[in-house]
């Protein structure tokens, strides 16, 4: 009896050994292009209204709920990788107080750049 429980340890030790080897088999970037996935679904600035229009950027604020509040306005540059879709699809036509999504990369000093406006 003594071996038979020497042996059910000892199987159950390997069994569990076996578990770990195939957790470090799973290759470690799959969660991370689950991420990069739900990023690229995801705004950056979502329930947002262009404030202004300036020649090489949009300025956009969370609608003003509360009048007496102050809100704070974010400048996003566009250049030639922006891509804009929805109701418009072109820089010009953008205009002050539009309802939008912002995706938005980072470049250089802090600038963020549009990659995808979505005008609703």
């Amino acid at each position: 009896m003594r071996k038979a429980v020497i042996i059910f340890v000892f199987v159950i030790a390997l069994v569990a050994c076996n578990q770990e080897n195939k957790k470090v088999e799973t290759p470690s970037n799959t969660k991370a292009n689950v991420t990069v996935k739900q990023e690229e679904t995801t705004p950056n600035y979502n329930n947002v209204f262009i404030y202004e229009v300036t020649e090489t950027s949009i300025l956009i604020a969370p609608p003003a709920t509360d009048p007496e509040a102050s809100y704070p306005v974010f400048e996003i540059f566009i250049d030639q990788d922006t891509k804009i879709e929805g109701s418009k699809d072109k820089f010009d036509e953008l205009t002050e107080d539009d309802d939008v999504k912002v995706w938005v990369r980072r470049k250089g000093e802090g600038k963020e750049f549009a990659k995808k406006i979505v005008v609703k």
